[in-house]
């Protein structure tokens, strides 16, 4: 186990202790993310010490600023906790300025590295996944959500998402998925009587020798 690997135990212990906390992101989320991260940073021949350090502080101060309301400053108070956190170790500048961009860069589109690019793509799967989907909903409606509320932000998200990805190996992978999703959302928004409708118009059409 190399040095990196020493920091990134003790950067999980303090992830950990976030999400149980404030509940905000799930650990799944926390672990997938940073699982795909490493996978397409190997496929890419990215520096996977950046990769293991900056998927896991992309979302590691989400909930403290969900609570706080100030959502939209997580990133800047996930920047903040990097840098005092890695104050502490003899980490190698070079990699630490790659970790910072990592963290401010996920929700943009120009990429200083590539191991920030990868951070930022992985952190799409999460919405590009459809066992990732069915466990959103399933979160969100413990939050209080209605159905209708859940099913406008996750058509949010999902295209959102889709739109961010940049690198093509990430493109092809995920497009049948999203297409599914798509197709999924429409579908499952549709009461039971549509369905009999649609039945019936078939059936009439062909009673009627279209």
């Amino acid at each position: 186990m190399d040095y990196v690997d020493d920091i990134v135990n003790d950067l999980d212990q303090q992830a950990v202790a976030e999400i149980m906390k404030y509940n905000t992101p799930s650990l799944d989320n926390y672990n997938d993310v940073t699982s795909v991260a490493i996978e397409l940073g190997k496929r890419l021949n990215a520096n996977l010490s950046v990769i293991k350090l900056g998927a896991r502080f992309l979302d590691i101060k989400l909930g403290e600023a969900t609570e706080q309301k100030k959502t939209n400053e997580h990133v800047n108070m996930a920047l903040g906790f990097a840098k005092e956190f890695l104050a502490g170790y003899p980490l190698e500048e070079d990699i630490k300025q790659k970790v910072f961009a990592c963290i401010t860069e996920h929700h943009t589109a120009k990429f200083t590295c590539i191991e920030s690019e990868v951070c930022a793509n992985a952190d799409c799967y999460k919405f590009l996944v459809p066992k990732k989907i069915l466990r959103m909903f399933y979160e969100w409606r413990n939050r209080g959500y209605n159905f209708e509320q859940i099913f406008l932000l996750a058509e949010e998200k999902v295209d959102e998402r889709w739109k961010a990805l940049t690198l093509d190996i990430c493109k092809k992978e995920l497009e049948d998925n999203y297409n599914k999703i798509k197709l999924f959302l429409d579908v499952a928004r549709k009461d039971p009587v549509n369905f009999v409708t649609i039945e019936q118009q078939v059936e009439e059409k062909l009673r009627d020798g279209e």
